[in-house]
């Protein structure tokens, strides 16, 4: 990363970060308003995807493994009516424990729990059998990402966040039993 940001610039390297990390919190602020399993699913996995990308340019691998990991977990959740051992217990077990391994591996500072708790929620969250129970556990996802965000001051991130989770708690309360219930 550092070859580009001296390509780059200082000031554009800046400007990469923050437009990759903004198209990030698009695609993941936006994913608990959906109605369907599948578009929360789909939109999650665009913006973890995007999220690699900004914390391989802050050089935090700890997160980029985390979320390169849910996407690819995503991805493999998106298609559990296809597949139905998708979201049975040895694969979720599976996802859970070689997100917990590989960000052992990458593991360089405490704070480096913060992306390993993150990723471990993700799958729990994306592995519930309702959108209910997925947005209740996304709200613990969300916040080990906000913990995150705070300590290593990334202010793109915090937004996304902070946003997920206002967005999380709105559409629970949008999509209670007896409004609209999914």
């Amino acid at each position: 990363m550092d070859a580009l940001k001296e390509a780059l610039g200082g000031g554009y390297y800046t400007a990469l970060v923050y437009a990759v990390g903004i198209l990030a919190l698009g695609f993941s602020v936006v994913a608990f308003q959906f109605r369907h399993r599948v578009t929360i699913v789909l939109s999650s996995f665009l913006g973890q995807s995007a999220w690699v990308v900004y914390f391989l340019l802050q050089s935090d691998r700890a997160s980029a493994v985390a979320c390169a990991l849910s996407a690819v977990m995503l991805a493999v959740f998106s298609q559990r009516e296809r597949w139905r051992w998708a979201t049975s217990v040895p694969c979720v077990t599976a996802f859970a424990v070689v997100i917990c391994g590989f960000s052992l591996l990458t593991f360089s500072s405490w704070l480096d729990i913060f992306p390993l708790l993150a990723g471990f929620f993700c799958v729990i969250a994306n592995s519930r059998p309702t959108e209910k129970r997925l947005r209740q556990f996304a709200l613990l996802w969300c916040a080990f990402w906000l913990i995150n965000s705070i300590l290593r001051v990334y202010p793109v991130a915090f937004l996304n966040d902070l946003f997920c989770t206002v967005s999380a708690i709105v559409a629970l309360v949008r999509y209670r039993e007896g409004k609209g219930s999914v």
